[in-house]
């Protein structure tokens, strides 16, 4: 009995867990990422990695941007730098990656990087829909405040503008799961632990760490 509580409470969760699943973007070490929804993005990834991972909830989101690329001449390393790009899009339950052209040397970089042909592509190599507009500010670049920079350009609705605090962002605290009601001749106490078992394989850390202490009550 106790085993099928358990197994019922925990389906309630996991399934509105997956409710509020996120938005994932990779992001390549040729990328600066300034913002993401207003804030300097916390991004998840070891010191040495190549790519890093930002983290967004479900619907519309806004990120800030600048490509950059390098080239080996001589005994030196010459960057080429992009402008800075403000974006939003929409998503749902996405896993993207940027989609960026591949430059064969430096003329073609210097060249083209200015109008960059990027794209946040899905799991399926498809496109998804993104606004996008250049971030730009006169003089030098050097100690800007992209975050004050970004909401001006929102107040002053550009092509890739969102309203104050229009970004999707996730609930505080998750809904209270209304528990499934199973008959309790409906499975074996072995099938109920075989479900479990299947249904705690699939949900994410968090959601384990919250069934670990549900059940340690």
């Amino acid at each position: 009995m106790k085993l099928l509580k358990t197994f019922s409470c925990t389906c309630a969760l996991l399934v509105s867990q997956a409710a509020f699943a996120d938005v994932t973007v990779q992001i390549p070490d040729n990328i600066d990422l300034y913002i993401a929804n207003g804030e300097k993005p916390e991004l998840s990834g070891g010191f040495f990695s190549s790519n890093k991972t930002l983290t967004l909830p479900n619907g519309e989101n806004q990120i800030a941007f600048r490509h950059n690329v390098y080239f080996d001449k001589s005994n030196d390393r010459v960057s080429i730098e992009g402008d800075t790009i403000i974006a939003t899009f929409t998503a749902q339950d996405k896993e993207l990656t940027f989609s960026l052209p591949r430059f064969r040397n430096e003329r073609e970089a210097q060249a083209q990087i200015k109008d960059l042909d990027w794209a946040l592509v899905d799991s399926s190599d498809q496109a998804i829909e993104v606004k996008q507009d250049k971030l730009m500010k006169d003089g030098m670049q050097i100690g800007r405040d992209y975050q004050r920079e970004v909401e001006d350009y929102n107040r002053a609705g550009g092509i890739a503008a969102i309203a104050a605090g229009a970004a999707a962002v996730l609930p505080a605290t998750l809904p209270e799961p209304v528990p499934a009601q199973l008959p309790e001749t409906s499975a074996s106490s072995a099938t109920a632990e075989e479900m479990l078992h299947f249904w705690y394989d699939k949900a994410d850390a968090e959601t384990k760490a919250r069934f670990k202490a549900h059940i340690n009550q």
